[in-house]
């Protein structure tokens, strides 16, 4: 284990189970709710009850629709739908779906298996219908508007977010080659998913022993900082997710260097 200097750390140990806990590494921890960061707003399509579900199916015609038919047969409706990333013969995609109150995601889990339609591979309850690509640019405004001393956390809050992680920081390069994810990106120029055990030691109790790390420097060129994030391995970061946390690490960059006299 190491322990990272970096410029903001957002550990959240139940993701998708109770409220998490931010916190900052700092020589005496300080612990906040989440919920009492300022964050971007996002327009509420519909009501509740909801859930945001993942699924992996096969990239071929009809596919989509048969997973579309099995959710409306377990009673629920598709709200929204997000297709994050084809990878090789299968696609991921983000599904949310209004459903009743009684309604079970394992009973859909068991239903896609049983057709051989799809794998859920996540499910959580949601509060409203978010748009990542305007959930992305609100958090770019949040960056842009956050006093230049918070710009990392507001850059690592939205790393968080953007991505759904269980943790995410923004670190300088120094700390950055001490992280294999980190060497390896700064090496490539670009970003780099690395499945590791190696966590910072703040966060390891919270974590599953072997997670998804995902490294991004702010620039192929030059790099000043690298911001990373951590999945479970059932979630790993999608084309798109790593995208826009690539555009969100070189807004960070190019607004530093306009307040550069």
């Amino acid at each position: 284990m190491y322990l990272p200097s970096v410029s903001a750390m957002f550990p959240f140990p139940d993701r998708f189970a109770t409220t998490p806990l931010a916190t900052t590494l700092e020589p005496t921890p300080c612990v906040r709710q989440c919920e009492t960061t300022a964050k971007p707003a996002s327009a509420t399509l519909v009501a509740m009850p909801l859930y945001r579900l993942r699924v992996e199916l096969p990239d071929r015609p009809g596919a989509l629709a048969h997973v579309a038919a099995l959710i409306a047969d377990s009673g629920a409706s598709v709200i929204s739908l997000d297709i994050h990333e084809l990878a090789g013969p299968t696609a991921i995609d983000e599904i949310v779906v209004d459903a009743p109150d009684a309604w079970v995601p394992a009973e859909l889990a068991s239903a896609l298996a049983a057709a051989e339609a799809a794998t859920l591979l996540s499910s959580a309850a949601a509060r409203d219908v978010r748009d990542p690509v305007v959930d992305a640019l609100e958090w770019a405004i949040a960056i842009a508007s956050a006093d230049p001393a918070d710009s990392d956390a507001a850059l690592g809050e939205a790393v968080l977010e953007v991505t759904s992680a269980l943790a995410a920081w923004v670190t300088d390069v120094r700390s950055a080659l001490g992280i294999d994810a980190g060497r390896l990106a700064l090496e490539r120029r670009g970003p780099v998913v690395l499945q590791t055990r190696e966590v910072p030691s703040s966060v390891a109790d919270h974590l599953p022993d072997a997670v998804w790390l995902l490294a991004v420097p702010d620039g192929r060129l030059d790099t000043e900082l690298v911001a990373f994030a951590i999945r479970p391995l059932a979630l790993h970061f999608t084309v798109s997710e790593i995208a826009r946390v690539e555009q969100l690490v070189r807004l960070r960059r190019l607004l530093s260097r306009q307040l550069v006299p």
